[in-house]
């Protein structure tokens, strides 16, 4: 027999011809910028220095940050699947090149911000590999979900992260102005400069692919965007407003003292109005282009906004 009969015959798209050639240049900018800023956790950051500094915290207030940072870290991670699977969907959808490149990137990025959150973590205390909390074991792997990817089209699903990732920067900038320890802040500094570039290529895909994208699929962006909001997002990572009632209070509590300490963290209190408001910039930037965003109650309820604007 001959030996190419025992082969598996794996059902692949074809991903030839494979064009070089570039279409995009404001795309290829930010692949350049990429290049130019690119930095490597590990040498760029003095972890020696954090656990120096933070060695005389008590020991409460270490576990707490260390536990917010490895929560982060399994977010960051949660982008690195995401990614893979829009680079082979780039691929054998034939995209441009500084498309593909664009992706690669990110899912580098991604990484990198994985590895600066645990490395605070480590440093802060112990890097917890996986959530102790039953509940976060059920919730993260939510994160994995590519079904509502799946049914919209690329330049869509792209535009459904991006506006994840301009709610991420938000809360990540005040988590900059939160951390009082030099290293920490550094750490935020260059995963926001990542993010920057994330979010300026999302908007560059709504300006010249949203022409193309039926109001129908308009319609499914805006229920996704609110699905997984909803249904992961408050549950812990972007805030704490979603979790069940014990967890809530144990997940908010060890935020709250991190935030006290300035570990880089969020106190809960403020998370919602953070959100309230960087979710109103995103109906606004969304709207030229026809892009309904559902109401989301837990952000925008009456109750919610009375007690924001009591504050």
């Amino acid at each position: 027999m001959e030996a190419s009969m025992l082969e598996e015959t794996v059902q692949n798209p074809n991903p030839y011809p494979v064009v070089a050639e570039l279409h995009y240049d404001d795309i290829w900018h930010l692949c350049k910028q990429s290049q130019e800023l690119a930095w490597d956790p590990v040498r760029d950051i003095d972890w020696a220095a954090l656990k120096e500094e933070t060695s005389n915290l008590p020991d409460e207030v270490r576990q707490a940050g260390a536990e917010w940072w490895s929560l982060r870290a399994w977010m960051e991670h949660g982008a690195t699947p995401y990614g893979a699977e829009r680079l082979r969907q780039a691929i054998f959808e034939h995209l441009p090149f500084e498309v593909k490149q664009h992706v690669t990137n990110f899912i580098l990025e991604e990484l990198r911000h994985h590895q600066a959150s645990f490395l605070i973590a480590d440093a802060l205390g112990e890097y917890q590999p996986t959530p102790r909390s039953d509940y976060f074991q059920m919730v993260i792997p939510k994160f994995h979900d590519e079904k509502d990817e799946k049914v919209m089209p690329f330049y869509a699903g792209m535009a459904v992260n991006t506006l994840f990732e301009q709610l991420s920067g938000e809360l990540l900038t005040a988590r900059y102005k939160n951390a009082r320890y030099p290293q920490i802040r550094l750490a935020c500094e260059l995963i926001l400069r990542d993010e920057a570039r994330h979010i300026q290529f999302g908007r560059i895909i709504m300006r010249r692919f949203f022409d193309e994208i039926s109001m129908d699929q308009k319609k499914l962006l805006g229920e996704k965007f609110a699905k997984k909001l909803r249904g992961s997002l408050l549950n812990g990572v972007y805030a704490v407003v979603n979790l069940p009632k014990d967890e809530r209070q144990r997940s908010g509590s060890a935020r709250a003292l991190a935030a006290e300490y300035g570990l880089g963290a969020t106190h809960p209190d403020e998370e919602v109005g953070i959100i309230a408001e960087a979710l109103a910039t995103i109906r606004q930037d969304v709207a030229p282009y026809d892009v309904p965003i559902p109401f989301i109650k837990e952000i925008e309820g009456e109750n919610v906004t009375a007690a924001l604007a009591a504050e």
